[in-house]
Order: C-alpha cells, then structure tokens, then sequence
C-alpha cells in the first residue's frame, strides 16, 4: 500500500514539475510578445515623426518654390 501510495506521489510530483516547466515558457512567450509590441511600438512613433519631418520639408519646398514664382512675376 505504502508502495504505491509514493508511486502517485512521485508520479504528481513529476507532473508538477512538468506544469511548472511549461508556466515558464509561456511566461517567457508573454515576456517575448510584451517586448516585441514595445519594439512594434517605437517603430511607428520612429515612423510617425519622419512622416511629419517630410510633411514639413515638403511644405517649406513648396512655399520656398511660391514664393520664387511671385519673385519673378514681380521682375
């Protein structure tokens, strides 16, 4: 009796360690997917502000490229 009540021990045990096992990779997935949306995140705010950097080079072309067509209206 003795025998196989250790047997169920060792055998819940062993499937303890094996569910612990597993919590940990899934919290290092979590950890991944966390750093890689943070990653993903910086990446657009990188992208946001060079759209906005061109926008603005952009418009001061164009207002540099008015502003020399009414120059040489007024010549």
């Amino acid at each position: 009796m003795e025998d196989v009540r250790s047997e169920k021990i060792a055998k819940a045990e062993e499937g303890l360690a094996e569910m612990q096992q597993v919590l940990d990779q899934a919290k290092r997935a979590v950890d991944a997917a966390d750093r890689a949306e943070r990653a993903a995140r910086e990446a657009s705010e990188h992208a946001r502000s060079f759209a906005k950097i061109a926008m603005i080079v952009a418009a001061a072309v164009t207002v540099l490229a008015l502003i020399g067509v009414g120059f040489r209206r007024h010549s």
